[in-house]
């Protein structure tokens, strides 16, 4: 077998054991929880349905126990979860009962990698392109300036950065927040106009936040890679600065690349305090509600899309990183 085959299917094989970890670590974690979700339903659905005899009673509780996966012994359990998650079954949601988690995932998903693939893309371009012109740059006032902009502003917490700018927007500026449309049966363009106008608030303030790290990590490499002798060298050989910042942008943006197919791994776990304050349809705010509800299975759901997200990611990155860095070379080359 030839080795770059080889090494695929090694860092397959690995992408498949961490999502079976982590799916181990969630039904270990879900089982130890201090309340059963299908004893709150059963309970709950009890106050709508006084007039049901104890042996209804029962029964609805065991047909929503085999619902929940939760009437076998442990072991099994265990593997019909494995099994479940694998082939997409995850169950009924509780807050949305009996809508399927899978239907209701499948619904808000779309939103969330709109969001987010443009937050990312955005943020990274900006942040590098500014990283760049701050480390060559000869006007040192404003790169200082830019870089105490940043490393003022990035320790302030996310959560705190969303709400001030939440606040501004609604209480200085005036501005509203969109409200929810219908969209089915709606054409594909005016979906992805009525997509991209709901986004603007939200992607506005992760990409304000967002930019800085990047920022801050392009500009401590570049400024490192900017002094060495094959820059030098272009130097004395009279190279313009564009082909000069060239040279330090190609062999600089490679470790960024990591950063950013790994925060497009997490895209599964959207923005979740943006998505509940900017009121925007994705996976985030259906993360708030599970745990707001006690939601038990579309907690599971998402966590499951999180780790199978995060997993690829960083399978895609292994595959990927040799093509891009011609200094790392797959094994046996």
């Amino acid at each position: 077998m030839h080795p770059v085959a080889r090494y695929i299917i090694k860092r397959f094989g690995r992408m498949l054991l961490t999502i079976w970890i982590g799916l181990t670590i969630t039904f270990i974690v879900s089982r130890s929880l201090p309340f059963n979700p299908a004893d709150v339903l059963v309970s709950r659905l009890a106050t709508f349905a006084l007039q049901l005899r104890p042996e209804e009673l029962e029964r609805m509780r065991r047909i929503i126990y085999d619902l929940f996966g939760l009437g076998d012994p442990v072991h099994l359990q265990y593997i019909k979860f494995l099994y479940g998650y694998f082939m997409g079954e995850m169950g009924p949601s509780f807050t949305y009962f009996p809508v399927k988690v899978s239907e209701i995932i499948s619904a808000s998903l779309p939103w969330s990698i709109f969001l987010l693939i443009q937050t990312s893309i955005v943020s990274w371009l900006i942040g590098n392109f500014l990283g760049v012109i701050a480390a060559l740059s000869k006007h040192r006032r404003f790169t200082k300036g830019m870089e105490y902009f940043a490393m003022g502003l990035q320790p302030i917490p996310f959560a705190i950065f969303a709400i001030a700018y939440l606040i501004f927007y609604v209480v200085i500026l005036k501005g509203s927040i969109p409200a929810g449309e219908v969209m089915r049966g709606k054409p594909i363009i005016e979906i992805m106009s009525i997509a991209f106008r709901r986004s603007i608030l939200p992607l506005t303030a992760m990409v304000i936040w967002g930019w800085m790290g990047n920022f801050l990590s392009m500009k401590s490499l570049a400024m490192k890679l900017k002094n060495e002798d094959f820059v030098e060298y272009a130097k004395l050989r009279g190279a313009p600065q564009r082909t000069i910042m060239w040279y330090v942008t190609r062999n600089a943006i490679t470790p960024q690349f990591t950063y950013l197919l790994l925060s497009l791994g997490m895209i599964f776990t959207g923005a979740a305090l943006v998505e509940y304050l900017f009121s925007y349809p994705g996976i985030g705010i259906l993360l708030v509600t599970s745990v707001l509800n006690a939601d038990y299975n579309l907690m599971l759901g998402i966590v499951y899309m999180s780790i199978v997200g995060v997993a690829v990611a960083a399978f895609i990155l292994d595959i990927v990183y040799p093509i891009i860095d011609p200094r790392i070379r797959y094994p046996g080359q």
